[in-house]
């Protein structure tokens, strides 16, 4: 018996769980050596006991995903950067300023008022340490770039986790890439020393120059910004109007450096290298040199995780189909994906590596069948046939994730897919090809670079209508974690029916569909069960009062408060609600709530049994406690800092319990 008759496809599965395990129940370091080396003896017993049998033992095979179980959780463990006593959270001080050094590894899409940078840590203050942070630079100081080393005078926060119910954790996105500390560099906080001239740094000057050939061209902002995306991965320079065109009708894969890309990158470099088979050993020659290509692109955009995950998964994908057998098509990607989580196990938590690995599994399931719906043997029918069917099957792959992080369900993806991927590639092996001309042959170079700006300007403007359609666009959907693992059941399913043709497989796709229905049911049944009064934790004062599947909302500004309202009812599954006007006094179930606001205004013999400070009253809250005699008092973000500071001291004085919103999140009353 041979361990490699095993499927690694299963074997990649059972690492995922015990980093998924690791994740959510952290065990201790102690029990996960002990779980391993169980793991690994028992495994060398059974592969031992099964070399004697002349059948295939399934004790070993439970062995094996055991211990590639217990790899992953303790793979998980090592990568999981705060468990080293060296990390800068060993070293944390509560004073407001420390000195903190280190390099600049990663820049991100500025917001309005701050450049962001990721920064890995080397000093923090005399201590020497390591750990990456989040560093929001105003941008009255000098722009930075990566590999360069500076010296922030701040204090380092936590990241801002979630304080409104059912609102993206971007702290808890943060912490999977091993980010748990940000600081804010005010004007002058930030000394720049000396340039680390390490391989990023070369990297990025060479992408510099590479996209500096380009400034004869006089593009306009938008063609420069698509050509930056496609060419060198550089998405943060887009605007926000063509990135939610491009979201909206479904196309927003092709802005982001993909399997996609490198897929047609592949193909043009084959079309190129295609003589070379002619030649003894043309074919593995021309394999390398074809993915050597692709890691060099891979090289100039930075290696960010995305382009490396790509690159990465077509290498073995295209290995596999270099032996024209679809199985190791599967086991390519298996092995593709084990690797990159052996590399940094976290990347199985990150959406864009979730939506690869689910669209090309699901091309490949589907590809068996692509053959039935060829309507014409024209080589242009069927170019166009494919993209429809696989822009489908990738879709159908990418559905539960897409409903779960994205909430919205672009209607008309196939009719922008079927012109943007043909005007996506031509842009992209175009641009490739002005790179090289645009250093030896520029006038030809200019004449095929009005062809380009055309080709992208088409694409915008074709996009821009689809995105005009609202009707085109299902927004807002409410989607759980056990909905998206029921509808993957669903889809896997449906695959081994069509595969089979069978009434057992039939059979276990209708309990996958009564399940997802169970669920949809136990969900509105929860939801009408449970009453609650939310305070947001908002700068602009909202309540909210559920009742059954009822929701009404309270606030002086709506507008304000839209996203903040949105996430509440898509979390809650309900459209039943009502907007009001804010009110000084409000009743729920037995408990009267009573809201002071800038006015300050409240009836002295009015009893309360909660109290919401809003808008910066100016009262007595001595005064206040002896005349309601509340049993809490709640401040909203709307308050000056100063003032949530002596209300939380006076309620001390006073044994009343003080809730701040901007400090603890939003308040639950149920």
């Amino acid at each position: 018996m041979k361990f490699f008759k095993f499927p690694i496809i299963t074997l990649t599965a059972s690492f995922i769980l015990g980093i998924i395990f690791n994740s959510f129940f952290e065990p201790n370091l102690n029990y996960l050596n002990i779980a391993i080396t169980i793991a690994f003896l028992i495994s060398i017993l059974a592969y031992l006991r099964a070399k004697k049998k002349w059948f295939q033992d399934v004790s070993f095979g439970i062995a094996a995903y055991f211990l590639f179980f217990c790899l992953g959780s303790e793979a998980h463990y090592w990568h999981t950067d705060s468990h080293y006593e060296n990390h800068y959270s060993n070293f944390l001080t509560d004073t407001n300023e420390t000195i903190i050094k280190g390099n600049i590894v990663s820049v991100l899409k500025p917001s309005e008022n701050f450049h962001k940078y990721i920064v890995s840590l080397s000093q923090y203050n005399d201590t020497s340490c390591f750990g990456k942070i989040l560093v929001y630079n105003d941008k009255t100081n000098a722009i930075l770039k990566s590999g360069q080393e500076i010296i922030i005078i701040g204090k380092l926060l936590p990241t801002f986790k979630a304080t409104n119910p059912y609102q993206f954790d971007y702290s808890a996105y943060l912490e999977k890439l091993n980010i748990s500390h940000q600081v804010f560099c005010r004007k002058g906080s930030v000394i720049t020393t000396r340039i680390h001239k390490n391989t990023n740094y070369y990297i990025q000057n060479i992408r510099e120059k590479l996209i500096a050939s380009f400034d004869e061209y006089q593009f306009d902002a938008k063609t420069k910004s698509i050509l930056e995306a496609l060419l060198f991965g550089q998405r943060n320079v887009i605007d926000e109007e063509t990135i939610a065109n491009y979201s909206n009708a479904g196309v927003i894969h092709i802005l982001a450096i993909s399997g996609l890309h490198i897929g047609i990158l592949y193909f043009f470099f084959s079309l190129l290298l295609k003589p070379l088979e002619k030649r003894k050993y043309g074919s593995i020659i021309r394999l390398f040199l074809i993915l050597g290509l692709l890691w060099l692109f891979a090289l100039l955009t930075g290696l960010p995780a995305s382009v490396t995950r790509a690159v990465t998964l077509f290498s073995f994908v295209s290995l596999g189909t270099f032996y024209n057998r679809q199985n190791h098509a599967f086991n390519a990607v298996a092995v593709s994906a084990l690797l990159l989580l052996l590399f940094n196990p976290n990347y199985i938590f990150d959406i864009g590596f979730q939506l690869s690995y689910a669209a090309v599994i699901s091309i490949l399931l589907f590809q068996p069948f692509y053959e039935k719906c060829y309507f014409t043997k024209h080589k242009i029918g069927v170019y166009f046939i494919d993209i429809v069917l696989v822009s489908l099957a990738a879709q159908i792959g990418v559905l539960p994730l897409t409903l779960y992080y994205f909430h919205q369900l672009p209607l008309l993806f196939l009719l922008a897919n079927i012109v943007v991927i043909p005007l996506g590639s031509f842009v992209l092996i175009l641009g490739c090809v002005l790179l090289l001309l645009n250093f030896i042959f520029k006038s030809l170079a200019l004449l095929l670079g009005k062809i380009l700006s055309f080709l992208i300007a088409t694409m915008n403007q074709y996009i821009a209508v689809i995105a005009t359609f609202d009707s085109g666009v299902i927004k807002n959907i409410s989607f759980t974690s056990e909905m998206v693992i029921l509808s993957y059941l669903i889809i896997l399913f449906f695959i081994y029916w069509c595969y089979k043709l069978k009434w057992f497989a039939f059979r276990n796709m209708a309990i996958a569909l009564l399940l997802f229905q169970i669920s949809l049911i136990y969900i509105e049944w929860t939801n009408q069960s449970t009453d609650e009064l939310i305070v947001f934790n908002s700068k602009k004062t909202l309540l909210s009062a559920k009742k059954g599947n009822q929701v009404q909302f309270f606030s002086h500004d709506s507008v304000f408060n839209e996203e903040t309202i949105k996430n509440y009812k898509r979390g809650l599954h309900t459209n039943h609600y009502q907007i009001n006007a804010l009110q000084n006094v409000m009743s729920y179930h037995d408990n009267r709530i009573l809201i002071v606001d800038q006015m300050g205004v409240f009836e002295f013999n009015l009893k309360a049994d909660y109290v919401v400070l809003t808008q910066n009253p100016k009262i007595n809250l001595v005064r206040l406690i002896e005349m309601v005699q509340p049993k809490e008092i709640i401040a909203d973000n709307s308050n000056f800092y100063y003032l949530i500071d002596q209300w939380e001291r006076t309620c001390k004085q006073k044994n009343i319990p003080f809730h701040a919103t901007a400090e603890k999140g939003y308040y639950r009353l149920k």
